[in-house]
């Protein structure tokens, strides 16, 4: 027997809704119904019928009334699942096993939970702990669980990093061609005490804060292979032959190319090396303006070869791509117009200053000549005015990037604003100008494909914002001791490499969605997305239990399909 459910519309446009218990029977060798009872006209309450229904179709098991049906917990699981699956699927874990002496499953929290959490040791440690499903998941007892666990496996596992690196590009070194991209920022912290704090060029414009220094490794696309803590007082180009030495040594690289920007100063830095040390070495860089004036001066090149889209100059062994950004050049020139604009009123404001006092110290001159009583009158300036005036013009210079434009000479008889216009007119000719200088032969690179491999530099830019604001933010940093300092910023690196593979993933189908929808979703949205998925675990009647997740949305398919994600595995947690 089943029910039928029947809707037909009447000549009055009303829907008749009918419901009628029938049964199949065989007749003349033919399969037919039969109308066992027509349950409209009993007017049963739906529950009833509902029950009715499932009475019929249960094949198995027991009826459960919905009152004994109940949802022992739910928590948000979309995400947390997506970041377990790509850290196996990228062998993060597998690395760690096989290379890390510690608690692997702390460690594996750390990563996970800076991504969840975005926030310290403290706030992962919140996190776990009302958070049961993962830590089981996770073999964490949080019982016994305490926050110094976390630091201490920090510091353990930065003793490990040369090892576990090592590990870590061999499962990933298809993905760099011998090619390595490499630069470096600065991460400011919290108080004064860390071992490799110091004060430095900060990046993060925050004055008066002490800094590390954290150099980062990645393939041309920006995926990370190598993460690196130096003082915070360590100039770029001092770090650049320990790289080149440790991917020799640590990665097995006989050949490489490393890219960098013009202030790791490549080619100077390799003079410094022996002859087997650079063996096998080649690098792809670019000049700094006076290293591009020098070789106007020393007619290497000349202004005309910029005319074209590209050009190329060897010179002792040495390629020079040149190349120029229309679009750049009329923004530099803007930029400076404006800041050499706001120079001069701000340094005519100074003038005027020193001017009244000047004309004050005349007239008092005068004043005395002709006989006046007060003989303390002021007639000049004194060495401490002076050298307010100075101080209040050299900082207006360096403020506006005027040092090579104007020489200001301040004394007690005059005010001279001296326009370097020579020098500003060559300015002027290298705006929107670059040289690449490599060492790439030719046959190995055209000069397209050396200027395309220099501007994937943004990636590690890019690599740089995710791990410091957008996606991760491990700043600042409150540690101390200098071991777990390395060792932060080390599983921020493999908590990088999950963000990368979702952000490969999705940003590509995220242009094409928002495009064809007329959306304008983000990052964030998608992982609100994936945070949406919950896991539940249903009680059902005596002492049964069921884990279940919510239908998806079209939208949390589609991002469960491009990150390769599959809705059966979360039900074999």
């Amino acid at each position: 027997m089943y029910l039928q459910f029947n809707n037909k519309k009447g000549k009055n446009g009303k829907i008749y809704s009918s419901v009628l218990l029938c049964e199949k029977y065989w007749e003349n060798g033919a399969a037919k119904t039969r109308v066992v009872l027509n349950l409209t006209k009993l007017k049963l309450p739906n529950e009833v019928i509902t029950g009715f229904k499932t009475a019929l179709n249960k094949t198995k098991g027991k009826l459960i009334d919905s009152e004994d049906i109940k949802i022992s917990f739910s928590t948000d699981f979309g995400y947390a699942f997506t970041i377990l699956s790509l850290m196996k699927r990228l062998r993060i874990d597998e690395t760690l096993e096989k290379t890390y002496r510690g608690k692997v499953n702390i460690i594996k929290l750390m990563i996970i939970g800076k991504i969840i959490t975005r926030g310290s040791k403290l706030q992962i440690f919140n996190w776990i702990k009302r958070n049961d499903l993962m830590a089981k998941i996770l073999s964490i007892n949080t019982k016994t669980l305490k926050v110094d666990d976390l630091y201490f496996e920090l510091g353990e596992l930065s003793k490990f990093q040369d090892t576990v690196e090592r590990k870590w590009n061999l499962y990933h070194k298809q993905k760099t061609n011998n090619i390595y991209l490499y630069d470096i920022t600065s991460s400011y912290f919290e108080g004064t005490q860390n071992e490799l704090a110091a004060f430095g060029y900060n990046r993060d414009k925050k004055k008066g804060k002490m800094q590390i220094t954290i150099g980062l490794i990645t393939n041309n696309e920006g995926f990370p292979l190598k993460i690196q803590v130096f003082e915070g007082n360590t100039n770029d180009h001092k770090t650049v032959n320990e790289q080149i030495l440790s991917i020799k040594k640590s990665f097995g690289a006989k050949n490489m190319i490393l890219v960098g920007d013009r202030g790791m100063r490549i080619r100077l830095n390799l003079e410094e090396l022996t002859e087997e040390e650079k063996q096998g070495v080649s690098y792809i860089s670019a000049l700094s303006s006076s290293e591009m004036r020098a070789l106007l001066k020393d007619k290497v090149i000349q202004l005309s070869l910029f005319a074209k889209e590209l050009s190329e100059v060897e010179d002792n062994g040495i390629r020079y791509i040149l190349s120029k950004n229309p679009i750049l050049e009329q923004q530099k020139k803007e930029l400076r117009e404006n800041l050499k604009q706001r120079f001069e009123d701000n340094i005519l404001e100074i003038k005027r200053a020193w001017q009244k006092r000047r004309d004050q110290n005349l007239e008092n001159q005068e004043k005395l000549k002709n006989g006046h009583k007060n003989k303390k009158l002021v007639i000049g300036f004194s060495n401490k005015k002076l050298d307010n005036y100075k101080f209040r013009a050299s900082e207006l210079i360096k403020r506006y990037k005027m040092t090579k434009f104007y020489q200001v000479e301040i004394t007690d008889e005059k005010f001279a604003i001296n326009f370097l216009l020579e020098e500003y007119q060559q300015a002027r000719l290298l705006d929107g100008k670059y040289i690449i200088e490599t060492t790439v032969k030719k046959e190995q690179m055209e000069k397209k494909e050396v200027r395309n491999k220099y501007k994937e530099l943004q990636n590690v830019e890019h690599a740089f914002r995710d791990l410091k604001v957008d996606k991760l933010n491990i700043r600042p940093i409150f540690h101390r001791n200098a071991e777990q300092t390395r060792g932060h910023v080390f599983i921020s690196m493999f908590s990088y490499a999950i963000i990368k593979e979702i952000e490969t993933a999705v940003y590509p189908w995220l242009k094409e969605y928002n495009k064809a929808n007329n959306r304008k979703l983000a990052y964030k949205d998608i992982v609100s997305e994936l945070n949406n998925i919950k896991l539940s675990e249903l009680e059902i009647g005596y002492k049964m239990k069921k884990l279940i997740i919510p239908q998806l949305t079209p939208i949390q398919q589609e991002i469960f399909r491009i990150l390769n994600v599959k809705t059966e595995d979360m039900m074999k947690i």
